[in-house]
């Protein structure tokens, strides 16, 4: 799922605020938040981010040379509220959230911070939904240390579990602008939220669709030729630049995360009977006898992203005959955020193909918007 947050502030000139608790020149700009959620089968539309979540953490960093080299905070990491009913209350809640003395009890006060037009770059990332039970943990690094690539960077790092993806914190992408151009400082900043998760599922078709009914699809398995496992469950690390002229943050996930060892149940979502009157009568679509259990329709796999997993082998029996296919490494990359849809075509020989892979931004829900980047 994607979120929009924007922080926006008026057209004035603004003192530098330099995130280090100092109170900024009343005659500066006010930086305001808010938040929105993207709908579910609109990725261009937006709902509020209230209804998912009332809070969320901002971090936002300015470089003060050309090379980009040196870097100041100016949200270190400000708890943002929404408060039901209060927008237009002051100068820095345009839209519900305010971030202005609503940091948590013992810490230190969190005050109005104001655009620095001549900085020579700006940087926003933040953390959606974190819970107690799930405490999300920030570390600086230096990459490349000694060389010419060197560059430091803030790492985000929490436990990510595809069996609970409901509690599991929201990330951001980097929202990363040097100004040329496009004049982006004191415009509204949308940052683009998502759960650290990829969408999985496996559908079957028929050459000849009037096959479908006479023919047995079993012992179905989706899996790494490495016999590696498929990751559901470790921790994710998102690593933000704040030096340097990258302008995408990197998503790791731990090398101890566990899984499971196959897919075993392809997407339908809805089984048709021989008779329709009968809910005895045996079930002939997708496919002759296939489970018309309600728990394994519409079957979507929650899963960690990955990258270089390598091919995948699809075996199954095709009226108990085994089959088998292979889908090539460089369609078995999982990115955060997207789903994949793997179809693959039963022949009227009894053999079975890869038909064609699709992906796309979901905000994981099935929709029409999925389209195909690849297919034999």
């Amino acid at each position: 799922m994607m979120a929009v947050v924007a922080l926006s502030c008026g057209k004035d000139d603004a003192d530098v605020s330099e995130g280090n608790g100092e109170q900024p020149s009343v005659t500066g700009t006010p930086i305001a938040l808010s938040g929105s959620l993207q709908e579910e089968k609109a990725i261009t539309r937006s709902t509020p981010l209230e209804e998912s979540t009332t809070f969320f953490k901002v971090y936002g960093f300015k470089n003060t040379d050309n090379a980009l080299s040196q870097y100041q905070m100016v949200f270190p990491g400000y708890v943002v509220n929404w408060v039901t009913n209060s927008a237009h209350s002051s100068t820095t809640n345009s839209s519900g959230w305010e971030y202005v003395n609503q940091q948590p009890l013992g810490q230190d006060e969190q005050t109005i911070k104001y655009w620095d037009w001549s900085a020579k770059a700006y940087r926003f990332f933040a953390v959606a939904g974190a819970s107690g039970t799930n405490v999300v943990t920030g570390a600086y690094r230096t990459y490349n240390p000694g060389t010419a690539s060197e560059y430091k960077a803030y790492e985000v790092s929490y436990n990510a579990d595809a069996h609970e993806e409901a509690t599991i914190p929201y990330y951001s992408h980097l929202w990363f602008s040097d100004d040329g151009g496009g004049k982006l400082y004191g415009q509204p900043v949308t940052l683009e939220f998502l759960k650290p998760f990829s969408k999985v599922r496996f559908i079957f078709i028929f050459e000849d669709p009037a096959k479908a009914r006479e023919t047995t699809l079993t012992d179905k398995e989706f899996r790494p030729a490495s016999g590696n496992t498929i990751k559901t469950s470790g921790k994710v690390t998102v690593c933000y630049p704040l030096t340097g002229t990258a302008t995408t943050e990197m998503f790791a996930v731990d090398a101890e995360a566990e899984g499971f060892r196959e897919l075993t149940q392809d997407y339908y979502e809805t089984v048709e009977r021989l008779d329709s009157s009968d809910p005895a009568s045996v079930v002939i679509s997708p496919y002759y006898k296939a489970d018309d259990d309600a728990k394994v329709l519409s079957k979507i796999y929650t899963v960690l992203p990955v990258t270089g997993q390598g091919n995948y082998t699809m075996t199954v029996a095709v009226n108990g005959e085994p089959k088998s296919t292979t889908v090539p490494a460089e369609f078995m990359d999982w990115l955060p955020g997207y789903q994949y849809t793997y179809i693959f075509k039963v022949h009227v020989d009894g053999s079975v193909t890869i038909d064609s892979v699709q992906s796309a931004f979901t905000p994981w829900t099935d929709h029409s918007a999925d389209h195909t980047v690849y297919n034999w």
